[in-house]
């Protein structure tokens, strides 16, 4: 058996927690997953599996009560490293919780993480590991697999892309840190993502780890009461204190902040939205489910309120605490390629009182009139090569009509280029600063006439 002996302060984060001599058994651990010697901040970050239909209860995966974990090394934004197998030896078990600025869940739960730190400070640890964004506005989620940012990130000026360096990573960490108030260590996960591969894919997990080396329990999201995590009421029960917990007993009221019907533009995401409001005087347990799912070729729907679903997720519970609002959103995602429509029906249920129900008919329609591009598309009239596009598109009338004007709109609806005055049957238009994606053009031909075509920037 391995003994090590510490008689002195140790260092996390920036904070030196002063150790009593004492003697423990080192953790047994499996072996390390790295990342070894301090990155580099040019370093490339590694790509992720983009996931199909996961568990988004993020239980199933490893690691569960009992298993051993492996022993890794990571670094703070200062460059000071941490071993999980050191921190383990001074004999207390640790916390750990996944995060990143991007998951709305993540940034609800900071006061827990920070209470944790005060108030178990003389018997458990806990530390915080950067990770993957779990929404980046330039990628698929690595847990869900849906594209791009959400609007409750949108809606609060929260843009990040995913991670392209390790410099990036702790540049998003440090956001998370100063605008959320964080106050546990945090330690970079590795450039390619050592940390999450083994611990992941939850955005939002978190472990207690025995001195041991062994998961004491497991949450796929950190403190979720729905699924049966309770951190104070583990963290009792880590310590031989039996939990006292009871049946929410409360109740909720549901309002529309939108109209039932949302309208936008084609390949953009169309957001219903209400608010769930507990003012009852105690905590309330509340089903989300989504039947009756009408919609066009080419789209999906998913649920959104303290974490987001994937479109395959129709069903979802979570726990309102009494004096608290929890915004919903139901996310349309529409084609790209085409005007459509969707409806849901969507019922918000009282688990402990079905008579407590509100049932919501959602619906969302995508009209490339909002673009103000207002005839149909002119294949007919128009080439345009190539497309997609890198450097320049031509843009040429098969008509004896000329172009007298071109306006080019993002998918978002707003004008991104716009040439007049050109009277001309043929166009070179030059990409200039369009980053990568679907594009609208809006031609008007020289009798007047106005349609539209789509072009996409490689």
């Amino acid at each position: 058996m391995i003994f090590k002996m510490f008689t002195k302060g140790f260092l996390i984060g920036a904070a030196l927690i002063t150790c009593s001599p004492i003697v423990n058994a080192q953790a047994i651990l499996l072996p390390s997953i790295g990342v070894g010697a301090l990155p580099n901040d040019a370093d490339t970050v590694c790509g992720y599996p983009i996931p199909v239909n996961p568990d988004m209860t993020f239980d199933s995966y490893p690691f569960a009560a009992g298993d051993t974990i492996p022993n890794f090394t990571l670094y703070d934004l200062n460059g000071d490293s941490i071993n999980m197998a050191d921190l383990l030896g001074y004999g207390k078990p640790v916390v750990i919780v996944a995060l990143n600025y991007t998951c709305p869940y993540v940034r609800n739960k900071v006061t827990i993480y920070n209470d944790i730190m005060v108030s178990y400070s003389n018997q458990v640890t806990i530390i915080g590991i950067y990770q993957l964004e779990a929404h980046p506005d330039d990628d698929y989620s690595p847990n869900s697999g849906t594209f791009g940012n959400v609007s409750a990130n949108v809606n609060q000026g929260i843009v990040v892309n995913q991670h392209a360096t390790y410099a990036a990573r702790k540049a998003a960490a440090q956001d998370l840190i100063t605008n959320e108030g964080l106050n546990i260590p945090v330690y970079m996960d590795g450039p390619c993502n050592e940390w999450w591969t083994n611990f992941g894919p939850g955005p939002a997990t978190g472990y207690i780890i025995n001195a041991n080396g062994t998961v004491f329990v497991k949450h796929g999201w950190f403190d979720k009461i729905a699924n049966g995590h309770d951190i104070y009421c583990d963290l009792d029960s880590l310590f031989g204190v039996t939990c006292s917990g009871a049946s929410p007993t409360g109740d909720f009221t549901m309002m529309l902040t939108t109209n039932d019907t949302v309208v936008g533009y084609p390949g953009t995401t169309i957001d219903v939205e209400a608010d769930l409001i507990n003012t009852s005087g105690a905590d309330v347990l509340i089903e989300i489910e989504r039947d009756q799912n009408n919609l066009s070729a080419g789209w999906e729907s998913a649920i959104c309120a303290d974490i987001c679903l994937n479109p395959q997720g129709t069903l979802y519970t979570f726990l309102l605490k009494d004096g608290e609002t929890q915004h919903f959103w139901l996310h349309f995602y529409s084609d790209p390629s085409a005007e459509g429509q969707g409806s849901a029906r969507m019922s918000f249920t009282n688990v402990n009182d079905f008579s407590n129900q509100y049932v919501v008919d959602m619906h969302a329609i995508s009209e490339y009139a909002a673009l103000s591009i207002r005839e149909p598309e002119m294949n007919d009239l128009v080439n345009v090569f190539p497309n997609p596009f890198s450097t320049s598109v031509t843009i040429a009338m098969q008509s004896n009509l000329n172009i007298s004007s071109i306006e080019i709109y993002d998918v978002s609806g707003q004008l991104v280029h716009m040439q007049l005055n050109i009277d001309d049957s043929k166009i070179s238009l030059v990409r200039r600063n369009l980053s990568p994606g679907m594009y609208y053009l809006a031609i008007e031909a020289s009798d007047g006439s106005v349609g539209r075509q789509k072009i996409v920037v490689q």
